[in-house]
């Protein structure tokens, strides 16, 4: 009798056992991919920051067997004043992302919290559309960019610095962690955004309706991470004036919008730089 029922709890060992999600990559239509991914998921973390990770190696891996080109991790880290090591993961879909390739859309098909061998996961099955450049890069169009710095307090002001190495017109926009974007230039102030080929731009400009840009932080949030897309794009050789018109109304936009605004230009025409920084409060 003790022998059977020492089978009967094994059984239930083993029946209670869960395999970790498998790692398979579905290649569907119209270059979309349907792909799992998983992370631990322990106290240290909220279910939303697991879910964040996980759904961004999810894309990682999709643009990954998209490319066939593995890409370098891109947790890249800011370490603060507040000696806090912040993770930027939330911008992995567009760190590297002109090299490798654009998460045009993404939709979330299920999420789990499951145990596997006493580790708690948070697992992530979504599906996404992949995008590429066209073309060949053009080694003589360079840009420069830097903020004045990494990390701000609620309410410091912020210069952005650009230079080209030839004539282009500039975009800078804010990405928020929730996947919005604001568009810094142009805007309802200051739409000259042609930079000629050995000049600097600044910024806000120190002349003009605006000559501060300040960061914020939304009610409520000690710290945030964000991110200043900076993208140069060379006009057409036959119009020489022509500008890029990515003004949405109220220059708010979706990431996915700004990811398929990209999408329109040749890989010679256009260059991208990323400048993550941290916003903590001064309380």
């Amino acid at each position: 009798m003790k022998y059977v029922f020492a089978l009967i709890l094994l059984s239930i060992g083993f029946a209670q056992q869960i395999e970790y999600p498998t790692n398979e990559i579905t290649k569907l239509d119209s270059n979309w991919y349907k792909a799992t991914a998983w992370v631990e998921f322990h106290d240290n973390i909220t279910k939303s920051q697991a879910k964040e990770n996980a759904t961004n190696e999810a894309l990682k891996k999709i643009i990954e067997f998209h490319s066939g080109v593995k890409i370098s991790s891109t947790a890249l880290s800011i370490l603060g004043e507040t000696n806090q090591t912040i993770d930027i993961d939330h911008f992995s879909q567009i760190i590297n992302s002109m090299s490798q390739g654009l998460i045009l859309d993404k939709t979330i098909i299920s999420t789990a919290i499951s145990t596997v061998d006493n580790y708690p996961i948070y697992a992530v099955t979504l599906k996404a559309k992949v995008g590429q450049l066209t073309g060949t890069d053009d080694p003589y169009f360079k840009i420069d960019a830097s903020l004045n710095r990494d990390n701000y307090q609620d309410g410091d002001e912020m210069i952005i610095n650009i230079s080209t190495t030839k004539d282009c017109f500039i975009f800078v926009f804010n990405i928020f962690g929730d996947n919005t974007v604001a568009s810094l230039l142009p805007n309802q102030h200051y739409n000259n955004n042609f930079l000629p080929k050995g000049k600097t731009l600044q910024l806000p400009p120190q002349k003009g309706e605006i000559t501060k840009f300040r960061v914020g932080l939304i009610e409520g949030k000690k710290q945030a991470t964000e991110l200043i897309m900076v993208l140069a794009i060379k006009p057409d050789n036959n119009s020489g004036d022509k500008n890029f018109d990515f003004n949405m109304g109220n220059y708010t936009q979706t990431l996915n919008e700004l990811m398929n605004f990209m999408m329109l230009f040749d890989k010679n025409k256009i260059k991208q730089i990323n400048l993550p920084y941290v916003v903590v409060s001064r309380k």
